[in-house]
């Protein structure tokens, strides 16, 4: 019988070396590829704040004025975390803006894209939301890229990234994606 021990030594130095280095580029691609596929479920701290008052934090608006979350008490707050160079994002700030489009005329309901770009993709962000025709909410940029305020604050680890804050102030709904999002307010507000 031949033990791993004897085929390690029967193997060259220079073919143990490629295997150590495939299995770490496969290391390495599998866990590159479950953090881009957004497939992965939600944080337990992610999730431990539906049910819970939204954590204090602020949003920058495009145009650099800044909103508290707090000082939308009395309106629901949809947010969409997300960023240009998220393959998954780009689909999820589609779908997000439908369900802006679609409840459009209900003006308790604020619908936020919180980007988690940095600075330098300001230019890429303005020509999406252009290009992709992303009217229907209200745009949200720090440049801090993933150090976002707020994306810390919610807890964000993937892209996209969606949380409902009630008119009081709670979380009630987050999740990774739009989908699930988009099933939540048809079942609070109707189609």
């Amino acid at each position: 019988m031949i033990t791993p021990l004897m085929l390690a030594r029967a193997m060259s130095v220079h073919t143990r070396r490629r295997f150590v280095t495939l299995r770490a580029h496969m290391a390495t691609l599998f866990f590159v590829g479950a953090f881009l596929s957004g497939c992965a479920s939600l944080s337990d701290q992610a999730l431990s704040l539906v049910g819970r008052p939204a954590p204090e934090s602020r949003l920058m608006l495009l145009n650099g004025e800044h909103i508290a979350l707090r000082s939308r008490v009395g309106k629901s707050v949809t947010l969409l975390f997300w960023a240009t160079w998220c393959p998954h994002s780009r689909a999820g700030i589609e779908e997000f803006e439908a369900l802006a489009r679609t409840y459009k005329d209900r003006p308790e309901i604020e619908f936020y894209a919180v980007s988690v770009d940095k600075n330098e993709a300001y230019a890429e962000l303005k020509n999406r939301i252009h290009l992709q025709d992303l009217e229907s909410m209200t745009h949200v940029f720090s440049g801090n890229d993933v150090q976002d305020e707020a994306f810390l604050a919610f807890h964000g680890e993937r892209l996209p990234y969606a949380v409902f804050i009630d008119d009081e102030g709670v979380v009630r709904f987050a999740d990774l994606g739009v989908s699930g999002l988009r099933t939540f307010l048809s079942q609070r507000y109707g189609p």
